[in-house]
């Protein structure tokens, strides 16, 4: 085999991989060759390799495939060498702890924010884990926060490449409207974010820094409105969240706070 067709073996292995989601988290011969436009013989010879090497399981009852246990363990790997996450977690915790709610750390992934950890509230558990996921930048708090505190090109230019989308009527939609919210932001601190990514709940995010003072993630308090309260708790929730991410950025070894108005 010559070094082209191996490198295109590769790339249609990972595409195979990437076909599986939250929606499609299992998947037959025909489904892959549908999505990919390939020959069930070449999806099937994929697939062999991939349950071989345990990145690929197969359901023998329903003859369909799901993600194996070697795409957990290599997302372990991952997840516990990336430092923020390491410094964050135990904060995640406390701050669960102090306010009863949902405490997630997500960073900058080109367009959107990808949570890199998250602990749930008590009161309202998760079936699922947010690890992994992305939402957009425009309508969460973490998103609000890490596209305030790029510079105005490398704001803009995302923003071109991103379709404000309306998640619900509270969604700020207009670029100018978010340029002026980013600016509160950067100005008081912290983010809101209240029903804009769905109805019911709402966040306050606050930035984390490294060594350099570049802001390189953002934590959130989440949860439902009944919970969250922002109109009576956002002074206490917000004095919490940001001695929390001062701690955080003083870990990652950024030696003084931001001013902020």
């Amino acid at each position: 085999m010559t070094n082209s067709s191996k490198s295109q073996s590769v790339d249609r292995a990972l595409q195979l991989l990437e076909c599986f989601s939250d929606a499609r988290f299992e998947l037959r011969v025909a489904d892959f060759c549908n999505m990919l436009n390939m020959s069930q013989s070449s999806v099937s010879r994929l697939l062999t390799t991939l349950v071989d090497r345990g990145f690929v399981e197969k359901n023998h009852f329903s003859g369909a495939y799901f993600l194996g246990k070697k795409v957990i363990s290599l997302a372990g790997v991952s997840l516990n060498n990336y430092e923020i996450r390491k410094q964050a977690l135990p904060e995640l915790y406390d701050l669960e702890q102090k306010t009863n709610l949902g405490a997630n750390l997500a960073v900058l992934d080109e367009t959107e924010m990808f949570y890199l950890a998250h602990v749930d509230s008590r009161k309202s558990p998760r079936m699922y884990t947010l690890v992994g996921y992305k939402n957009p930048l425009h309508s969460t708090g973490i998103g609000k926060v890490l596209l305030a505190h790029l510079t105005n090109h490398e704001a803009n230019q995302i923003l071109e490449k991103t379709a404000l989308v309306p998640y619900t009527v509270n969604t700020v939609d207009d670029k100018e409207e978010l340029l002026k919210e980013l600016e509160v932001t950067r100005k008081r601190g912290y983010a809101l974010e209240i029903e804009e990514l769905a109805l019911g709940r709402a966040c306050i995010a606050a930035p984390v820094r490294d060594r350099s003072g570049k802001v390189v993630a953002g934590i959130s308090l989440s949860g439902p409105l009944s919970e969250i309260r922002l109109e009576e708790r956002q002074q206490e929730l917000a004095s919490i969240l940001i001695e929390t991410t001062d701690l955080i950025s003083l870990k990652m070894g950024y030696m003084s706070s931001p001013a902020r108005m």
